[in-house]
C-alpha cells in the first residue's frame, strides 16, 4: 500500500478506491430482470385480459421498483474516488464528478455501525463518503495527510477515541444482503404479485374434477384490494386430489351453512371451475403457495352426489323416527268413523229392520207355500 500510495504522489497513474463489486453487479441484474418484467407487464394482454386498471398500476408500480433499483445499484458501481497527486475525483453514485483540490477539506466525520464510514466536506459543501475497508483506502488516507494537515489531524485525534470495527464483518454484510434480497423479493410477490395473479386467474379459467371429502362454514380473510384486511364468508371444502379449497365466489352470511351442509354429505367427484395459474401453482411449486380461486362447483355428470345425498336423507329420517320411538312418543292409531245410528222403530207390530251390515247377506230361497186367508 506505501508503494501504491507512493506512485500516486509522483504521478505515475491514479489509484481508485472503491468498495466491492460483486454485491452491486447482482443487485443490477435483480432489478434489471423487474423492469423487464414490468415492460412485458404493461404490454401485453395475455396476463390481466379485460382488466386494464389492474394492468396499469401493478406494471407501473414493477417499473418504478426496477428503475428505483437500478438507480440505487448502478450508483454502488460508479461510486469511487480517484486519487492524483494534485486532486481528488469523486464520483458519487449517479451524480457528476467533484473534483477536490488540496486545502479544500476542512472537516471529517465518522458514522455507520462500527463508524466505518468516513465523511470530508469542503467550505463550499462538497465532500465524499467511503468506508475504511474499501480497496486502496490506505492510500487516501496518505493524501489526506499531505494535503489536509490540520482537519485530519484533529479528526483522527478524536477518532483514536471512539469504539471502532478493526476489521470488516464479513458475515453480518452477507447476511444482510441475503436478507435484503429476500425482502425484496417477497414484497413484488406480495405485492402487486398477489394482485397480477388474482387478475390471470379471472381471465384463464379452467375446469378441474376433484374429490370433495368434507366441508365446512368459514370466515375467511380478502386477498383483494377492495377492503383489504376485512373478512368475509366462505366455504372450505377438503378433497383427496386437489387439496384443501375454499370457495368464496357468490357466498354469503345466509347461505354459507347450506352450501357447507350441502357438499359435506354428499361426498364424491365433483367439476370445479378454478383459476388456471393458481391451480398450476399450487400443483408444481415446492413451498407453500396461496390457494386457487374457486368461481363454481358443478354437479358430477353421474349423478353420484345425488344418490348419496337421497339415502343419506333417508337414512337420517329412519333415525329420527326411531328415536321418537325410543323416547315414548308413539303415534297415535288414525280415528275410525263410527257408524251411522239406527233410527227407533216405529209403534206398530212389525219387528224392527236389523242393521245393515257390510258384508253380503246371504238370500234364502223363496218358499212356493201360500197363506190361507181367514
Amino acid at each position: 500500500m506505501v508503494g501504491e500510495a507512493a506512485r500516486a504522489v509522483v504521478g505515475a497513474r491514479p489509484v481508485t478506491v472503491r468498495g466491492g463489486v460483486i454485491a452491486p453487479v447482482a443487485w443490477t441484474a435483480l432489478c434489471a430482470g423487474v423492469l423487464a418484467l414490468g415492460v412485458w407487464l404493461a404490454s401485453t394482454r395475455l396476463v390481466f385480459g379485460s382488466a386494464w386498471f389492474t394492468q396499469l398500476w401493478t406494471s407501473g408500480l414493477v417499473l418504478v421498483a426496477g428503475v428505483l433499483g437500478l438507480y440505487l445499484s448502478v450508483g454502488s458501481i460508479r461510486n469511487r474516488i480517484r486519487v492524483f497527486p494534485d486532486r481528488l475525483e469523486v464520483v458519487p453514485h449517479m451524480r457528476r464528478t467533484v473534483t477536490i483540490s488540496p486545502g479544500e477539506l476542512v472537516g471529517f466525520s465518522a458514522s455507520g455501525p462500527g463508524n466505518t464510514t468516513i465523511r470530508g466536506r469542503t467550505a463550499r459543501g462538497r465532500g465524499f463518503s467511503t468506508d475504511r475497508f474499501r480497496h486502496n483506502h490506505d492510500v487516501l488516507v496518505h493524501w489526506l495527510e499531505q494535503n489536509a494537515t490540520e482537519p485530519w489531524t484533529a479528526f483522527t485525534s478524536f477518532f483514536d477515541k471512539l469504539t471502532v470495527d478493526r476489521e470488516p464483518r464479513r458475515v453480518r454484510n452477507v447476511l444482510f444482503t441475503l436478507f435484503s434480497v429476500a425482502f425484496f423479493l417477497t414484497t413484488l410477490s406480495a405485492f402487486p404479485g398477489l394482485p397480477v395473479m388474482i387478475a390471470y386467474d379471472d381471465a384463464h379459467q379452467e375446469q378441474v374434477t376433484c374429490t370433495i371429502t368434507s366441508a365446512r362454514a368459514v370466515t375467511v380473510s380478502n386477498r383483494s384490494l377492495k377492503g383489504v384486511g376485512s373478512s368475509h364468508p366462505a366455504v372450505s371444502l377438503e378433497t383427496t386430489d386437489c387439496g384443501h379449497l375454499t370457495l368464496s365466489r357468490g357466498i354469503f352470511a345466509d347461505n354459507r351453512d347450506a352450501v357447507a351442509r350441502r357438499y359435506d354429505r354428499a361426498p364424491g367427484p365433483y367439476r370445479l371451475t378454478v383459476g388456471g395459474g393458481g391451480f398450476w401453482l399450487r400443483q408444481h411449486a415446492s413451498v407453500p403457495v396461496p390457494e386457487p380461486t374457486v368461481y363454481r362447483v358443478d354437479e358430477p355428470r353421474d349423478g353420484r352426489a345425488h344418490r348419496l345425498r337421497n339415502e343419506q336423507e333417508r337414512a337420517g329420517g329412519a333415525g329420527r323416527a326411531g328415536t321418537n320411538e325410543g323416547a315414548g312418543r308413539a303415534t297415535p292409531p288414525p280415528p275410525t268413523r263410527a257408524a251411522p245410528a239406527t233410527p227407533p222403530a216405529p209403534c206398530s207390530g212389525t219387528p224392527p229392520a236389523p242393521p245393515r251390515s257390510s258384508a253380503p247377506t246371504p238370500r234364502a230361497p223363496a218358499s212356493r207355500s201360500t197363506a190361507r186367508s181367514p
